[in-house]
């Protein structure tokens, strides 16, 4: 019978049965599949402990009851994590075994997870870990505060606080939903709503951060684009709203009394730039910011 203490998202969910390392102390971080929740509300029950002290054993059996109440009298004591309100998915034992020799591979597995999910709630991941290094948990430390890279990867293991040149190493692979072309889009086009669509695609080698479908409709192709390939904003470029030499309207005065002139844009600029303008009746020179496609207003 699974206990909760709400229903509402985030979500920490405890497994009735897993493995992790030899630690002198054992976390939820340790244990618990950990969704939706980011920075300090993450880290705050993360780093609870579940069992402040463990002896020489290889099982351990918690008590469902007992790992409920932790949880709530640190929500409760947490203006954060009461006003986020996470749901806690609880068995009543959770049965530990407890590796006696080196890391536990299911239990970095899951802490990798974890850490990765509070970076990006809209991916998914698949884990494959090579080698692992052969010493201690008791001894060592594996260094979570450091970047984890998509595609191959490399993770620190730290020694009485000084790196000891032992890494866990593996591959991980990234899938998120982005938009992509339906068709090939040549260079200089402008990409449609209908020319594209959401796909889930594998982003593990992508240096960039993917855009949004809204971020990137409009916008002109800086490239050929493939169909069904992830989209990049490096892939686009703006269009201008105002050309050097163009005729722009120029908006003058307040929003109680305001006119419009004819002017010439003596430079380019993006919506939200501000630009040199020339008066076409009087030649006078003016500033003003760009504020739609052919329009410039007037400071």
């Amino acid at each position: 019978m699974m206990a909760s203490l709400a229903w509402a998202r985030p979500e920490v969910i405890f497994p009735p049965e897993t493995e992790v390392s030899n630690t002198a102390v054992i976390s939820v971080f340790q244990v618990a599949e950990m969704k939706e929740l980011k920075g300090l509300a993450f880290r705050e029950i993360a780093r609870m402990p579940l069992v402040e002290k463990i002896e020489k054993q290889e099982n351990l059996v918690l008590s469902g009851k007992e790992v409920s109440k932790k949880l709530r009298d640190l929500v409760k004591n947490s203006e954060l994590l009461k006003k986020i309100n996470p749901s806690f998915k609880i068995p009543s034992e959770i049965h530990i075994h407890i590796r006696q020799e080196g890391f536990s591979k299911i239990e970095v597995e899951r802490s990798m997870k974890n850490i990765l999910a509070s970076r990006c709630d809209s991916c998914r991941f698949q884990i494959t870990i090579d080698s692992m290094p052969k010493m201690n948990p008791l001894n060592g430390r594996i260094d979570w505060e450091q970047e984890i890279k998509y595609g191959s990867f490399m993770i620190a293991v730290r020694e009485a606080e000084q790196f000891v040149n032992k890494w866990i190493t593996g591959t991980l692979h990234v899938r998120k939903t982005v938009p992509v072309a339906k068709k090939l889009i040549r260079f200089g086009e402008r990409l449609q709503t209908e020319d594209l669509e959401i796909l889930e695609a594998d982003v593990s080698y992508v240096k960039e951060e993917t855009p949004d479908l809204s971020q990137v409709v409009g916008l002109i192709a800086n490239r050929t684009l493939t169909p069904r390939t992830p989209i990049l904003l490096s892939d686009l470029k703006r269009e201008p709203a105002a050309h050097r030499g163009q005729v722009v309207r120029a908006l003058v005065g307040d929003q109680d009394f305001e006119i419009s002139i004819n002017a010439s844009a003596e430079e380019n600029g993006f919506i939200g730039d501000l630009i040199k303008v020339k008066n076409l009746e009087t030649q006078k020179m003016m500033s003003g910011i760009v504020i739609d496609k052919g329009v410039v207003k007037v400071q």
